[in-house]
């Protein structure tokens, strides 16, 4: 989906190099490490090419992936990633600048892993009865990264939307659930979804709670305190909350996030195995 925002970033050497020319629709992951050989993460398995990434090529890529202004996207590469059209999101790594006790942005940016979004419409069509049994309740969908908690996700936001006739406010903090371009998402997220783009997640619950009349709120990778703070937000203001996690289970992301489970929090979760059908669920 969206190859085309793909082709644009990366090199004509390089995809030939790993052998992905044919297209991305079984790319998980590119990386990209300087001095080292790139990797595609495919369904079937690691492609290694043959020649090794060098600097000069990680910085053609993040010149275009910023519209050749990595300033403009400083925020952005201050929490380590870009988002690119379609969803795409370029994880980076490298020497970092520290200023005030924080990450101010990049100074050397030698790698990147570049996470391919697609949009599997029915992944979440087996749990679907589950998590709407005795009505819709908190939801917590837990996996370690790459294991599909994102496209599983999606997919849950539109079939709220769209079949369960939900109004869901999405709050895409990372751009890539919606993948919006100027606003208007790229993916389908159902026909009653508001979508909060770029805004962090507790500004975004005040934001909904107050002027979008939510029944349901949506928000991926809960795990900073302010984001303990939205869901708990939405709970007390009478919202569903649909959310994702990073964990191997229940219990070390309970720790994580404060008591965000039980009497007052999350109510279900769906704990995701790793395999080659993204929201496949391992317990709920």
């Amino acid at each position: 989906m969206y190859d085309e925002s793909l082709y644009k970033i990366l090199p004509d050497e390089l995809i030939k190099d790993i052998g992905i020319y044919a297209g991305f629709q079984h790319v998980r992951e590119i990386r990209l490490r300087t001095g080292r050989l790139p990797a595609a993460i495919c369904d079937n398995g690691e492609h290694r090419g043959a020649v090794p990434v060098d600097e000069h090529m990680i910085t053609r890529i993040l010149s275009i992936a910023t519209n050749y202004s990595s300033y403009a996207y400083e925020s952005c590469m201050a929490n380590g990633f870009l988002t690119i059209k379609g969803g795409h999101r370029i994880g980076l790594g490298g020497q970092v600048i520290w200023e005030n006790g924080k990450v101010k942005n990049f100074l050397h940016v030698t790698f990147m892993c570049i996470r391919i979004a697609k949009q599997m419409k029915g992944c979440a069509d087996n749990i679907m009865d589950e998590l709407l049994k005795d009505g819709l309740k908190h939801t917590i969908i837990i996996s370690p990264p790459g294991f599909g908690k994102t496209t599983l996700l999606r997919d849950i936001i539109r079939q709220l939307s769209d079949i369960y006739r939900k109004n869901v406010v999405l709050i895409d903090e990372r751009c890539e659930i919606a993948a919006c371009v100027n606003g208007v998402p790229c993916n389908d997220i159902g026909c009653r979804t508001d979508v909060l783009d770029g805004c962090n997640k507790l500004t975004g619950v005040y934001m909904a709670v107050r002027s979008l009349s939510p029944q349901v709120v949506a928000m991926d990778e809960i795990g900073g305190e302010d984001d303990i703070k939205a869901v708990k937000y939405c709970i007390k203001s009478g919202c569903s909350v649909i959310g994702t996690a990073h964990g191997s289970g229940i219990y070390d992301t309970d720790e994580r996030l404060a008591g965000l489970f039980g009497k007052n929090g999350f109510k279900r979760a769906v704990i995701l195995e790793k395999c080659g059908e993204a929201g496949k669920c391992l317990d709920i």
